[in-house]
């Protein structure tokens, strides 16, 4: 049987917790026909913690075999004595050994040899506690019964002192990250301000052990000129470390100004800013990172540099609508230097994925994303206010329409062919002044590949136009206003041997040619003579063509805003 479900996975959805959730949220008007992706809905953020464990499970022992006796136990930080969480894995073997929790104990046994321990000490309920403590013993020598006590109060305090004394902590993650028989194992606590986060120092080794702390810190929103915010990453191999409490250096820090647009309509609310924090040569679970933020606005982030990179998410808000955005790289940043970013970067209009295989052809169009390359604007694919639909041609023979215009499921040989895929849309939403029409068509050869054609997807050409737009997407009348002009394509496709713009000023009723200037292999610069007269918007209507036989042609009706 076939699946029948999104294809575009969101990388940070739950927002401010240690993983993220690999599946899209219901858009706020309910279910969407026909499989569509769906803007990911974050939830606000909370405390969390998580135990990763073993694979391979003990083999049962044998009568008389000569076993040691495990007792844990826990006190928290009231002096109240719990039982831990905890882990006990066989460094030799892989293979977890179990406990059993009675009361305040957790109770197991163990052959002689060389174990790692790791535990957890909650204070206050599981499900809401007020503090996590974490232990690691990376080799726990079992040669005799061991009777171990975690006192919650004997854990020195985790945290971060950054720059600025104005930045109070958001949330943080701990995380323990080691490798044993092949497997990785993780250990996580998450905390924010009035959960506080502990853990005790533990002995070194040499094997794959890593203790991982990142902070968030923001200083208040009301700022001049704008509010500093920090994410701050600490890696320590081998151990966790005897100091605690981390220091961030300025001149271990990269700044990057960061300006929110909207999507010419002002947030209603702030937005959580999502960051993962990825360790070079360390593959834990995802640690996000998060902050608020209004559109139009700006910030100052700050981030750790050296060994660190950044991949982020930001959930423009208006009224019940979350505009999502996604990076879809990682970015690393040198130390000392200053970047720019911007979130809803105009201009705006459809990219397109496809999947092939199983015998299914698939279409997910993303009808409102940026001018940037590596972007994911997610915010076009809510169904109210959309009609449309999607037409496959194979061959120059029409397969079938789809009236949904967000997503397309078509049965086809597994041969190659020549497709032609056409959009038509429009829409007119609340929460965006943009992309209120597109008619569109992309040309491609495919045939059926291996694996699952919802996630073995491939971009067709896409074009990617920007320019110096203010925060609401818009640039100045009256003026000629340049533009950078650029083609996404498979990253073994070839070049694109034509290409050509128009620009509009009312609506698609009269079209004037834009020249093109070369800037290198896909890239051009366009410079739009922009009326004193206008309705407030461009349209743009961009051909290109490769030399495989891909092409696009697309007319984005309000690609951009003039003022």
């Amino acid at each position: 049987m076939r699946r029948l479900r999104t294809a575009l996975i969101s990388g940070a959805t739950l927002v401010a917790l240690l993983v993220p959730v690999h599946a899209a949220a219901a858009a706020p008007d309910g279910a969407t026909p026909g499989g569509a992706a769906r803007p990911p809905v974050p939830v606000p953020p909370g405390p969390a913690f998580e135990l990763g464990h073993s694979r391979i499970k003990a083999p049962a022992r044998k009568a008389g075999s000569a076993d040691h006796t495990i007792t844990l136990r826990g006190i928290d930080i009231d002096g109240t004595r719990v039982a831990p969480l905890a882990v006990l894995i066989d460094l030799a073997t892989g293979a977890e050994i179990g406990l059993t929790e009675s009361g305040d104990t957790l109770t197991g046994s163990a052959p002689p040899g060389d174990y790692s321990l790791t535990g957890i000490v909650l204070t206050g309920a599981r499900d809401a506690p007020r503090d996590l403590a974490l232990y690691g013993d990376p080799t726990l020598s079992v040669h005799g019964d061991v009777d171990l006590t975690l006192d919650a109060r004997t854990a020195a305090e985790l945290k971060a002192v950054g720059p600025s004394a104005a930045a109070t902590e958001i949330h943080s993650h701990a995380q323990l990250v080691q490798t044993i028989a092949g497997q990785q194992i993780t250990a996580t606590i998450s905390g924010r301000p009035e959960v506080g986060l502990r853990a005790w120092p533990s002995a070194a080794t040499t094997r794959p052990y890593h203790f991982l702390y990142v902070e968030s810190q923001s200083e208040p929103p009301a700022t001049r000129p704008s509010p500093r915010v920090y994410k701050l990453a600490f890696p320590t191999t081998g151990r966790i470390p005897a100091a605690l409490t981390f220091t961030a250096a300025p001149a271990g820090l990269a700044l990057v100004n960061t300006t929110y647009a909207s999507q010419g309509v002002a947030s209603t609310g702030a937005g959580p800013h999502v960051v993962i924090a990825d360790f070079d040569g360390v593959t834990g679970e995802s640690l996000g990172l998060t902050h608020l933020a209004s559109a139009p606005g700006t910030q100052r982030v700050y981030y750790t540099a050296n060994g660190v990179k950044w991949r982020g998410d930001f959930f423009y808000t208006v009224g019940p609508i979350q505009v999502a955005e996604r990076q879809s790289a990682l970015r690393s940043f040198t130390a000392g230097a200053t970047y720019s970013e911007v979130w809803n970067k105009a201009a705006f209009g459809p990219t397109m994925k496809v999947g092939h295989g199983q015998g299914l052809l698939l279409a997910r169009p993303l009808l409102g994303d940026t001018g940037q390359v590596g972007r994911e604007n997610l915010a076009g694919n809510y169904s109210t206010g959309t009609t449309g639909k999607l037409t496959l041609f194979r061959d120059g023979q029409k397969v079938g329409e789809s009236d949904n215009p967000l997503a397309g499921d078509w049965t086809v040989p597994a041969e190659d062919a020549a497709f032609r895929l056409d959009l038509t849309m429009r829409r007119k939403v609340a929460w965006s002044n943009y992309v209120t029409g597109i008619d569109a068509r992309w040309g491609f050869r495919s045939a059926e590949r291996p694996g699952d054609p919802f996630e073995d997807q491939r971009r067709l050409l896409q074009p990617r136009i920007t320019g110096g737009f203010d925060s609401a997407g818009r640039a100045p009348s009256g003026t000629t206003f340049p533009l950078d002009v650029g083609v996404e394509r498979e990253v073994d496709g070839s070049a694109v041997t034509s290409a050509s713009l128009e620009a509009s000023f009312d609506d698609g009723v009269t079209w004037s040619t834009v020249p093109l200037t070369s800037g290198g292999t896909d890239r051009w610069t366009a410079r739009v003579a922009h009326p004193a007269a206008h309705n407030g918007y461009v349209a743009l209507r961009f051909k290109a063509a490769d030399g495989s036989g891909n092409s696009v042609e697309q007319t984005v009706t309000r690609a951009y805003g003039l003022r």
